[in-house]
C-alpha cells in the first residue's frame, strides 16, 4: 500500500484514485493513462507493480506526446484500463471533445478519475471581490495562449459535465493551499492546520469550501 503521508499538500486529488487502484486485484495487469501527466510524472512512483504507467502531456518525456486542443489523441481506441485526468480539463478549449476522446481510447469496463478546480471558491472570491487574481488565473487576453484556466466551473457545475460523460459513484471535495508546499517551516506549519480546518468543511459545504472536485465511476 502506498504511504498516504508521503502525498504532497497540494496533491491531494491523488488520495481517491491511488486508495481504488491499490485496492484492485494484484493478480491481474492495469494500463493506466495520465491525462495531463506534467514534467515530473508525480502519480508514476506511488502506483502497485501490477500498474503499467503511461503518460501524455505536451511537455516533457511523455509516452504520448499530445496537444489536447488539437484531437484527436493519437492512441488506438480501447486500449486502457484506467485513466486519470486530473487538474487538466480547465486548461482546454474544448473539454467536451477532450473527455469523448478519452472515452474512446478506453476499455469497456475501464475506471476513470476525473477533477478539476472550483473557480468560486472562498479564495478566489475574495480576491474577486478586492479586484485580485489568485496564482492560477492569468491576465486577460493571455490565457489561452499561455494555456491558463480557460474553463471556470462551479462545484456543480464539475459533478454536472463529468455525469455526462461516466456513471459517478464517488465524489469527493479537497482542498489544499499553496502556502502549505512554499515558503518558510513557519508558514508551511501553520498553512497545514489552516487547510485541514477548511479540508473537513469541503465536504460539507463544497461550493464555498473545495478546491478541487474529484469523481469516479
Amino acid at each position: 500500500m502506498f504511504d498516504e503521508k508521503k502525498i504532497r499538500a497540494d496533491g491531494k486529488q491523488l488520495l481517491m484514485p491511488l486508495r481504488t487502484i491499490w485496492s484492485l486485484p494484484k493478480d491481474k495487469t492495469y494500463k493506466l493513462l495520465d491525462v495531463g501527466a506534467a514534467k515530473e510524472r508525480y502519480l508514476e512512483k506511488f502506483l502497485p507493480d501490477n500498474v503499467e504507467y503511461y503518460g501524455l502531456d505536451f511537455e516533457g518525456h511523455q509516452d504520448y506526446s499530445c496537444d489536447l486542443n488539437k484531437p484527436p489523441i493519437p492512441i488506438p481506441d480501447n486500449k486502457f484500463d484506467i485513466i486519470l485526468c486530473l487538474e487538466t480539463l480547465e486548461h482546454t478549449v474544448y473539454p467536451h471533445r477532450v473527455i469523448k476522446e478519452i472515452l474512446r481510447i478506453a476499455k469497456p469496463d475501464a475506471r476513470f478519475f476525473l477533477s478539476m478546480p472550483n473557480e468560486y471558491n472562498f479564495y478566489c472570491r475574495f480576491n474577486f471581490l478586492i479586484g485580485r487574481k489568485t496564482s492560477v488565473q492569468l491576465p486577460p487576453f493571455a490565457v489561452v495562449e499561455r494555456a491558463g484556466h480557460i474553463q471556470t466551473p462551479r462545484t456543480k457545475d464539475i459533478v454536472n459535465f463529468f455525469s455526462t460523460y461516466i456513471d459517478v459513484k464517488e465524489i469527493e471535495y479537497r482542498w489544499h493551499s499553496r502556502s502549505s508546499v512554499h515558503g518558510s517551516p513557519f508558514k508551511k506549519f501553520l498553512s497545514k492546520i489552516f487547510d485541514s480546518i477548511i479540508d473537513s468543511l469541503a465536504n460539507i459545504y463544497p461550493s464555498m469550501f473545495a478546491k478541487v472536485v474529484v469523481v469516479r465511476n
